[in-house]
């Protein structure tokens, strides 16, 4: 796999430090290109978030797709067009046939499940072309984007890390605070360290009495923090070194 190019634009008209950061790779063994993006960083952007979800609320975008926060749909059209979609036509032509692998953390995920909206709603992509991976994601949207999402696309996980909070919000539209909200399946529960040959489960049913669900107490932010024992934020802000032990949970 091989990095092409990484893009960030600032995302908030109230702070000139809250930016969004996306990337673009491709593999030509595996032959897929790749999309991934990263989480929040720091308290503004997370009071960003919180104030645009309360104000803002859940927006239709996509056919018969139902309903999702128009604050991170807009903060995905700010990455797209600064230049993530330039660099995905630029891949595409390149690589005629190729798959598309579409990924996130945290706010991240949830811009990997628009992203991947964007493309088949656009005609860019066929769904069964498109593989899907959030970790540690907020609800995103209504139970009809929920519904359409899952429908729609045959290939996309949710991976949960243990007792890890975000992915357990928001439940209620906090614009209407009626709107339940949801989150698209399959999703995949390590209740563990997520140590190389740790086990998991995997779930049909993303929301309910099932997987992460079942654990209600001592929910926390350094389990959103660590997926596969690694320091997320830390191991990306030193440039992902190979030599990943120092950002072990355990």
């Amino acid at each position: 796999m091989k990095l092409y190019k990484v893009r960030s634009v600032n995302c908030s008209a109230d702070y000139s430090d809250i930016t969004c950061l996306g990337f673009t790779a491709y593999d030509t063994t595996q032959k897929v290109i790749i999309l991934s993006y990263r989480g929040s960083h720091g308290p503004n952007q997370n009071q960003q978030l919180a104030d645009g979800m309360a104000s803002g609320g859940l927006q239709s975008y996509f056919p018969n797709g139902g309903k999702i926060f128009k604050v991170v749909y807009d903060s995905f059209v700010m990455l797209w067009n600064g230049g993530m979609y330039q660099d995905l036509k630029y891949l595409k032509y390149k690589y005629p046939g190729y798959k598309v692998w579409v990924n996130g953390h945290s706010l991240g995920g949830m811009l990997s499940w628009v992203t991947s909206s964007f493309l088949v709603s656009h005609g860019l992509y066929q769904p069964q072309n498109i593989k899907v991976v959030a970790l540690g994601a907020p609800r995103l949207g209504d139970y009809d984007f929920a519904n359409w999402f899952t429908s729609t696309f045959p290939d996309s996980y949710h991976i949960i890390h243990r007792l890890d909070l975000i992915p357990r919000v928001p439940k209620v539209d906090p614009h209407t605070n009626t709107t339940v909200l949801f989150h698209p399946r399959t999703q995949v529960w390590y209740n563990n360290y997520m140590k190389v040959g740790d086990e998991y489960l995997i779930c049909e049913q993303a929301d309910g009495d099932y997987c992460s669900e079942t654990v209600t107490e001592g929910l926390t932010m350094s389990d959103h923090g660590y997926y596969f024992n690694i320091n997320m934020p830390s191991w990306g802000r030193d440039g992902c070194p190979q030599n990943i032990t120092q950002y072990a949970q355990l």
